[in-house]
C-alpha cells in the first residue's frame, strides 16, 4: 500500500501533538449540609456563596430550611477532597437575622468547579440579601425586600416590596414585585412583568428591555442600548414621557407627540409619573394595557 507524502506528514504532526499533551479528567466531590432554623416572622436572611445558584421559596412562617451543596474538584478524587476541605461554610443566628456565608479559606490561583449552591426555604415576609459569582439567583413568593447580587449568571425573581438587583452578562426578570426596583444588568435582557406601583430605575446594555404594570409617583428611568424598550401601562395612566431612540422607530397609544426618534408630551391633566426612557439602534413602543 502506498502512503503519500501528505498523509505521512500529517501523522507525523498527529503524533508530535500528541506527545505533547496530557490528557486528564477533572473529578468532583461535594457535600451536603442541611439545617432547620426556628424563626419568628420577617427575618433579614443573608446568603454570600460563589460559584454556584441561590434558590429561594416560601416555607413554613416559623422556620428556615437549609441546604448547602459545597464542591471541590481536583484531577484526582484525593485532590477533589482536598480541594473541598477548603470550601468553607458557616451558618449564624441572631434575634431577626440569618446569615449564611460560604468562602475559600485559601486563594487559588483558579477556582475550577470549587464553590456551592445555596437552597433555602422562608417565611412569606422574609427579607433577602443574596450575593454569589457565576451563579444564577432565583427567589419566588418572598413579599419582603430583595437584594440580588451575582455576575455570568441570571436573575429570576417573583414578587418582593423593593427589589435591588444586579447581575452582568446574563438576563434579569422580575415579576409581581413593587416598591423601589433598582435593576441593572449588561448583555442581557431586562424584563419587569405586572409591576404593582412600582418606582423604577432599570438598565441594561446590548439587550432588550420590557416592563408592564403600573408606576408609582416620581421618575422612572429605562436605558438600554442596540435592543428595543417597551412599556406598557394601564390605558388611564397619565404621565410625562421623554423618550428617544436612533437607528429605529417609535410608536404609542398614548396622545403624545411622535418624532421620527423621539417620544414625549404628557398623558393627563397633572401627572406626577414622569418616564425617561432611552435607547439606541431598538424601537421604542409604549402601548396601554386593559
Amino acid at each position: 500500500m502506498r502512503i503519500g507524502i501528505a498523509g505521512l506528514m500529517a501523522a507525523v504532526l498527529l503524533v508530535a501533538g500528541l506527545s505533547g499533551c496530557t490528557v486528564t479528567a477533572t473529578l468532583v466531590e461535594d457535600e451536603i449540609i442541611e439545617q432547620r432554623l426556628d424563626t419568628l416572622r420577617g427575618p433579614r436572611v443573608s446568603v454570600e456563596t460563589f460559584n454556584g445558584r441561590i434558590s429561594v421559596v416560601t416555607g413554613s412562617d416559623t422556620s428556615i430550611d437549609i441546604r448547602v451543596v459545597k464542591r471541590g474538584s481536583g484531577t484526582s478524587q484525593a485532590d477533589a477532597e482536598r480541594d473541598l476541605a477548603m470550601v468553607e461554610h458557616t451558618i449564624t443566628q441572631e434575634p431577626g437575622r440569618v446569615t449564611i456565608t460560604v468562602r475559600r479559606l485559601d486563594r487559588p490561583l483558579t477556582l475550577g468547579n470549587s464553590g456551592a449552591d445555596v437552597e433555602l426555604a422562608v417565611p412569606l415576609d422574609a427579607a433577602l440579601e443574596l450575593r454569589t459569582s457565576n451563579g444564577r439567583i432565583e427567589s419566588a413568593n418572598v413579599t419582603g425586600s430583595i437584594l440580588a447580587r451575582t455576575s455570568n449568571g441570571g436573575v429570576t425573581i417573583r414578587d418582593g416590596e423593593d427589589v435591588d438587583a444586579e447581575t452582568s452578562n446574563g438576563p434579569l426578570s422580575v415579576s409581581a414585585a413593587g416598591g423601589r426596583l433598582e435593576l441593572r444588568t449588561s448583555n442581557g435582557s431586562l424584563d419587569v412583568i405586572a409591576a404593582e406601583e412600582a418606582l423604577v430605575s432599570a438598565e441594561t446594555s446590548n439587550g432588550a428591555i420590557s416592563f408592564s404594570g403600573s408606576l408609582a409617583a416620581g421618575d422612572h428611568a429605562f436605558r438600554t442600548s442596540n435592543a428595543a424598550l417597551s412599556i406598557s401601562m394601564p390605558t388611564d395612566s397619565e404621565f410625562t414621557m421623554d423618550g428617544h431612540t436612533s437607528n429605529a422607530s417609535v410608536s404609542s397609544s398614548f396622545p403624545l407627540a411622535v418624532a421620527q426618534d423621539a417620544l414625549t408630551g404628557s398623558v393627563g391633566e397633572e401627572p406626577d409619573v414622569r418616564i425617561s426612557a432611552v435607547t439606541s439602534n431598538g424601537d421604542l413602543t409604549v402601548t396601554g394595557q386593559p
